[in-house]
């Protein structure tokens, strides 16, 4: 009997940077996570581009506030490159 073979759906597009995110906006970066602090007076939506190409989730980011964002240089991408502005929803 012979199966048919199928090809897998093309995957979904990820988000969608709109350019670097601005200087009020800081990157930590650990061996374990990749951290942002949002300095700036407006909220944002910020996501991690990773040296290799590729892009993390994209998370609201409100004034004042930091949190994690991506995985640290030990992931799958290795070290973040920098952060982006991304539409958060």
């Amino acid at each position: 009997m012979i199966l048919p073979i199928t090809l897998a759906e093309p995957a979904l597009a990820g988000p969608e940077a709109s350019g670097p995110a601005p200087s009020c906006v800081a990157m930590y970066e650990s061996w374990r996570y990749t951290d942002a602090a949002n300095n700036c007076a407006d909220a944002l939506g910020v996501l991690v581009v990773y040296r290799d190409g590729a892009m993390g989730l994209c998370y609201p980011l409100p004034p004042g506030a930091s949190r994690t964002v991506g995985e640290g240089y030990f992931g799958l991408h290795g070290h973040a490159d920098h952060l982006a502005v991304c539409e958060a929803s």
